[in-house]
């Protein structure tokens, strides 16, 4: 299931990681499953908005693998803007290889595009000591309190207006984020829809994460050919490139 197709979908995604750590780990591990995380968050009103996982190669480590869950809550996770709608962006996994973090997201209606803050905003990150649940009444409070900031800083990018040299040297270096070795002219970024036609920030800064994330540029190959690039599925580099995408952006808010 993919993380950005969240319109057509039923009220709540379908969480299908397994119940279980991998065999292999040693009794150090303590697994606090997502379901039952997911649960917890259900009994505070939260609900499942999307769930996606990372492909593997072995059959064995199926349904252990690192898994993202985004869940909205109309009461705690209000916004001043229509178009969007604030999340929390929740990332575990049961083999091992990635603690249980939460993160404040953005999911933006016009483009179902999922966003995610950076680190200029706090989140929380825990080891799997088996006492993730106990804690989850206050990493939510943590992350509610950044709510009205949250706000704030978009609508500070709503209303920064940028000039083309502005436009242009954002766009360079968020092109960089995914393509390091590519000079910025090997990639176009296109404009997907009317409501992507603005130049204020936050309309730049979504309409280069859609396309770095989820594709649709076009990206010429060493043989000096043009190729669509496709989604990324990595949510260790979708994760990546989200957080430094939103601190590129709010710091340009808070330049003088």
């Amino acid at each position: 299931m993919n993380v950005f197709n969240l319109f057509n979908k039923p009220a709540e995604a379908e969480i299908t990681t397994l119940d279980t750590k991998l065999e292999t780990l040693s009794d150090k591990y303590k697994l606090v499953p997502t379901k039952l995380i997911a649960d917890k968050f259900k009994s505070l009103g939260f609900v499942t908005a999307d769930y996606q996982e990372v492909k593997v190669r072995k059959a064995s480590r199926a349904g252990f693998q690192k898994h993202m869950v985004r869940m909205n809550n109309p009461k705690l996770l209000t916004s001043a803007h229509n178009d969007l709608k604030l999340q929390l962006v929740i990332t575990n996994s049961h083999d091992g290889l990635s603690s249980f973090s939460i993160k404040l997201g953005i999911y933006r209606l016009v483009c179902s595009n999922g966003l995610m803050v950076g680190e200029t905003f706090e989140s929380v990150t825990l080891r799997h000591t088996g006492s993730i649940i106990e804690q989850v009444d206050e990493a939510v409070e943590r992350m509610v309190a950044q709510v009205a900031k949250l706000d704030a800083a978009i609508s500070a990018m709503k209303n920064k207006v940028l000039t083309a040299e502005e436009r242009i040297k954002f766009i360079n270096e968020a092109i960089k984020l995914r393509y390091p070795t590519k000079d910025s002219s090997d990639v176009q970024i296109p404009v997907m829809r009317p409501e992507d036609m603005g130049n204020d920030l936050f309309t730049v800064y979504n309409r280069v994460q859609e396309s770095l994330i989820r594709g649709g540029n076009t990206v010429r190959r060493d043989n000096n050919r043009l190729r669509s690039a496709r989604a990324l599925s990595s949510i260790g580099a979708i994760t990546k490139i989200n957080e430094k995408l939103f601190d590129m952006a709010y710091n340009l808010t808070q330049a003088a």
